[in-house]
């Protein structure tokens, strides 16, 4: 059991100094994306590096698996130089459980991947949007999301007007439910418009068979006044990809708001499956890791004798990659719906680790 742990303490040691690498690696990448992409919008480098710091954590959590895989073989390759796992061979020790601890580890980094840097990532990932759009003049916000349905909001010369819907159909041109309310300059609201069903067509907003209040200050009992009308419509710059791409990026939602918010989203009549696939993948992720370290270790522990560690690692990298590729190809598929969401989140760690322990035991029990 010491021996065990010995080697688990080694791993997070590897695992430490190759997060510290690749964590200073995408802060600089993206401080130098930022100034080279932003600066000619106004952005200055210190707005560079307040982006640079939101959105690294969103990298690191999907490089992740990667990073396990690169301390893997940092752990590996120091072991099989320094002769110690040969020495825990020839004491008794089988190569499986000598990897036991080092599995666990890596087990429990992606729980704390899924409970804590998820969440901050996420929540980060939010504020750089917002950050983005304050520094380069952009508004990127023209849906939201609440329990009661969604929100568009769009500018005019005489002010804004801000639509409420219940729910929207697949392709983002018919509301259900649908109030628009009309503000001036001064953030007045001046009138308010219901209908059941409104209509997105030729870059205006139709409301049918609906109903309608001015509500001004010498209007004492808007009721009083209102009217009904069969058609009346107005001019908007919203346009249905808007209207479909404008929810919530699965990769801004914390884990544990997320089956509320695919809740949410389909109810609004939008697609949750990304958020669905999104979802499952997080919850995979521990096993993911777990495949990315026997991958890691099955092609390096104990090739230094043998002369051909190089070719060694160079396998593992192309082994650890190629499942890496292998779940991001799962995961679009499995957003355009063309393979199910158990093929697309759990089928690749699963087989993972299923082919990384037949590796494993083929080359060090076999």
């Amino acid at each position: 059991m010491t021996l065990s742990l010995y080697f688990g303490r080694r791993f997070l040691q590897a695992f430490a100094r190759v997060m510290a690498v690749v964590l200073l690696l995408i802060f600089v990448i993206e401080t130098l994306e930022s100034v080279r992409g932003l600066s000619s919008l106004g952005v200055t480098f210190s707005q560079a590096l307040v982006l640079a710091a939101t959105n690294t954590p969103t990298f690191i959590l999907q490089t992740l698996p990667v990073v396990v895989m690169l301390a893997a073989l940092a752990f590996c390759v120091g072991l099989a130089r320094s002769n110690e796992f040969v020495v825990a061979r020839a004491v008794g020790m089988s190569a499986l459980r000598a990897m036991m601890i080092p599995a666990l580890y890596a087990f429990l980094l992606g729980l704390v991947a899924i409970m804590l840097l998820n969440p901050v990532a996420a929540t980060l990932s939010a504020r750089y949007t917002e950050l983005r759009a304050q520094y380069t003049g952009a508004d990127t916000r023209t849906v939201s999301f609440g329990e009661d349905g969604f929100w568009l909001r769009q500018k005019d010369p005489a002010g804004h007007t801000v639509i409420h819907a219940q729910s929207t159909d697949r392709r983002g041109k018919s509301l259900r439910q649908a109030t628009a309310l009309k503000f001036d300059r001064d953030g007045a609201l001046e009138s308010r418009l219901f209908s059941r069903t409104a209509i997105l067509s030729n870059g205006q907003w139709i409301f049918t068979n609906g109903k309608f209040w001015s509500i001004r200050r010498d209007i004492p009992n808007p009721e009083n006044s209102s009217e009904t009308f069969e058609i009346r419509r107005f001019k908007t710059d919203i346009t249905p990809a808007q209207i479909l791409e404008g929810y919530p990026k699965p990769k801004t939602v914390p884990i544990w708001k997320m089956p509320e918010m695919i809740d949410i989203i389909a109810k609004a009549g939008f697609s949750a499956l990304p958020h669905v696939i999104h979802f499952n993948m997080e919850l995979a992720r521990p096993l993911m890791l777990v495949a990315m370290l026997i991958l890691g270790a099955a092609f390096t522990l104990q090739n230094e004798r043998l002369g051909n560690l190089g070719v060694s690692v160079f396998l593992a990298l192309i082994c650890g990659f190629s499942l890496y590729f292998l779940q991001n190809l799962a995961m679009t598929l499995g957003e355009a719906g063309e393979i199910p969401v158990f093929a697309a989140a759990w089928a690749p760690p699963i087989s993972g680790i299923l082919i990384a322990l037949g590796i494993f035991l083929k080359f060090e029990d076999g």
